[in-house]
């Protein structure tokens, strides 16, 4: 598996990390693209933010102080966070398309940027993937999948909205970046990037079979059905995805 970075999963981040710059890393799971970050601004203040206790304390054994002195991790909810003007970018990538309330994750995400910074938000139209040739019992699980998110208030077409929503947020100077990526069996991104779908059936797969969307045998074979289709000589998956950037005025 090729490894995640930020050249190759968040490029649009990039030209805003200089040394010095301070960070709000928003949704930073496992951590590894939060320490890249660190170690591009360093000795600029960076803080990886999860809502999952037990994530942030992996992250943090893995990359924090004294590995990444500039680094620290803290649990939290960024709608109910109270920093305020205290980052130079403040960033979620693939965040917030797991939150309810969009907007009242912007407006906090706002706030705690310091006047002039920047915001970040990428995020998928998770109803636009498309696979080739997908198996039945993985359609079926997609198609639940997305019932799922929706019941629960999350959009499954936010990419196409963020420009919107950074606006509405107050935000100057919006930009988005759309990026489409196509990845077949042959290539060195593909078991990453399909893969993460993988996960997806693992663990939210049983969420959703806890909430009667799907019976357990279903969501078994899913798994087992898209498994085999990953190792098709001509397997492919595309995603769509965008990159909005604002200015807090």
């Amino acid at each position: 598996m090729a490894p995640r970075t930020l050249a190759n999963s968040h490029p649009t981040l990039l030209p805003l990390l200089a040394p010095g710059v301070s960070v709000l890393d928003v949704g930073s799971g496992p951590g590894a693209l939060t320490a890249e970050i660190a170690r591009r601004v360093a000795p600029g203040r960076v803080v990886g933010l999860d809502v999952n206790r037990e994530m942030a304390r992996l992250a943090a054994e893995q990359h924090a102080s004294p590995l990444i002195p500039n680094l620290v991790f803290a649990v939290g909810d960024i709608r109910a966070a109270e920093w305020h003007g205290e980052f130079d970018v403040v960033n979620a990538a693939r965040t917030l398309q797991w939150i309810p309330d969009c907007p009242t994750a912007l407006s906090r995400m706002v706030r705690a940027t310091a006047p002039g910074g920047r915001v970040v938000a990428m995020d998928a139209d998770l109803a636009r993937v498309e696979w080739s040739g997908p198996p039945r019992p993985w359609s079926r699980f997609v198609s639940a999948f997305l019932e799922w998110r929706a019941a629960q208030g999350l959009e499954n077409t936010l990419a196409s909205r963020l420009p919107e929503l950074l606006r509405k947020s107050g935000l100057a100077e919006v930009e988005s970046v759309p990026r489409v990526t196509r990845v077949r069996a042959t290539d060195a991104d593909f078991f990453r990037l399909a893969g993460a779908w993988r996960m997806l059936a693992e663990s939210r797969g049983r969420q959703m079979v806890a909430a009667g969307l799907l019976g357990e045998r279903e969501r078994s074979l899913a798994l087992a059905s898209f498994t085999r289709w990953m190792q098709r000589p001509g397997a492919a998956q595309t995603t769509w995805e965008a990159c909005a950037v604002g200015r807090r005025q």
